[in-house]
């Protein structure tokens, strides 16, 4: 789990860095890494949060 973070991490502060606008496409397991990069979390916090099936969340820098 600690490598996907990392993986995902690492992508977002490439988007981070850009001046474009992205549309991230994910499931559930990669939605929680999302939030927990933009929002602290606990361990319960991280393992109830989830996302309706076709769910829109933005994120701003």
């Amino acid at each position: 789990m600690l490598h996907l973070a990392q993986r995902v991490y690492n992508l977002l502060d490439e988007v981070r860095n850009s001046d474009k606008t992205y549309i991230l496409v994910a499931h559930n397991g990669i939605a929680r890494v999302v939030q927990s990069y933009f929002y602290e979390m606990t361990n319960e916090e991280y393992a109830a949060f989830g996302i309706q099936n076709c769910e829109v969340v933005r994120y701003d820098f």
